[in-house]
């Protein structure tokens, strides 16, 4: 943005040349203004072509970011389907036993299923750097209370898992500029609220 606006106002100042009160200053200085026209068009080419670098560059991070929460959606959706299955067992199991150590038991030794590459992930600099504060703050919550309930209370770790894969779901589409940030901090809120409710 920058370079676009530095060139507005070199072309500004070039165009100050062309007026007609300054025509004589022009004509007695016609080296010194060729060269300041000269100097000013280089610039202006050297901006533009700087601005057009950077915008593709953020282009493709976005792109790149895009690929990246497809791939950790795909992750989530994973864990929770497993997850899923383990507790569907793990409520068979509770039926067959009456141990109440067992029961207590069960997912300390069958613990759900945290996806890692998350972790993975809010530690690149890509991801950290383009991701919306909102869904960053959301996300990184959302994983240490995961963390917790893995062995303990599978019920919110599934609907963490859950919460986590909505949150992806609407970066990716905060970033394919199909919803505005506005729409997505207040998406996020009404889920969490309904997630809060659920607990």
């Amino acid at each position: 943005m920058i370079y676009l606006v530095t060139t507005v106002v070199l072309m500004l100042c070039s165009a100050i040349l062309f007026i007609p009160k300054f025509r004589s200053f022009t004509q007695r200085n016609e080296l010194a203004s060729n060269f300041a026209l000269t100097l000013i068009a280089t610039l202006i080419g050297v901006l533009l072509a700087i601005a057009i670098s950077n915008y593709d560059a953020d282009e493709k991070e976005r792109r790149d970011l895009v690929k990246l929460l497809y791939a950790a959606e795909a992750v989530v959706k994973e864990s929770q389907a497993y997850s899923i299955e383990l507790f569907k067992h793990y409520k068979q199991h509770a039926l067959d036993t009456n141990s109440i150590e067992e029961k207590k038991q069960f997912f300390e030794k069958n613990p759900l299923v945290y996806p890692e590459y998350l972790d993975a992930l809010m530690s690149q600099h890509i991801f950290i750097k383009n991701l919306s504060q909102e869904s960053l703050t959301e996300l990184s919550e959302r994983l240490i209370i995961m963390k917790r309930a893995q062995t303990v209370m599978p019920r919110l770790f599934i609907q963490s898992t859950s919460y986590v894969s909505y949150i992806l779901e609407q970066e990716r589409r905060y970033q394919k500029q199909e919803i505005t940030l506005i729409e997505l901090e207040a998406l996020l809120d009404i889920r969490e609220e309904q997630l809060d409710d659920s607990v």
